[in-house]
């Protein structure tokens, strides 16, 4: 199974939402790892939690700002972030519960998802940012 790759259209120029769009790749990534080793369902749900957890905290931190600068176009990109939260849930409550899931077809699911979020709304949300000139400062970890 092919890794999802950070390559140099994904860069918004952000740095906060650059930061956290190559965690989350690293984080699909390591449940791509997970699902094609076949190491059980245990931990593709550790793989999930992981990534739902930091999804949400990145969807957040990118809300936080579009309520901010008052972006436009928050209800809509507030909406995809709802969906694919949903759709992680519901695919980690299948793992939960014995279920199998189809490999390729998850990973497609999230190689789909992620580059067009990131080349379409996250763009345009990065422009509000910069157009505002407003956005914070890196945050040293």
């Amino acid at each position: 199974m092919a890794q999802f790759s950070w390559t140099d259209d994904l860069y918004t120029g952000s740095t906060l939402i650059d930061g956290d769009h190559r965690k989350l790749i690293g984080l699909v990534n390591v449940l791509f790892e997970t699902m094609e080793s076949g190491q059980g369902n245990a931990r593709m749900s550790k793989a999930m939690n992981d990534l739902i957890a930091y999804t949400e905290e990145h969807f957040g931190r990118e809300e936080e700002e579009m309520e901010r600068i008052q972006y436009v176009a928050s209800l809509a990109h507030r909406a995809e972030h709802a969906k694919l939260i949903r759709q992680l849930v519901e695919l980690k409550a299948m793992l939960d519960s014995g279920g199998r899931i189809n490999v390729p077809a998850v990973a497609d699911f999230l190689s789909e998802w992620l580059r067009p979020h990131i080349l379409t709304v996250d763009l345009k949300l990065a422009a509000a940012l910069r157009q505002r000139r407003s956005e914070p400062a890196p945050q040293l970890h």
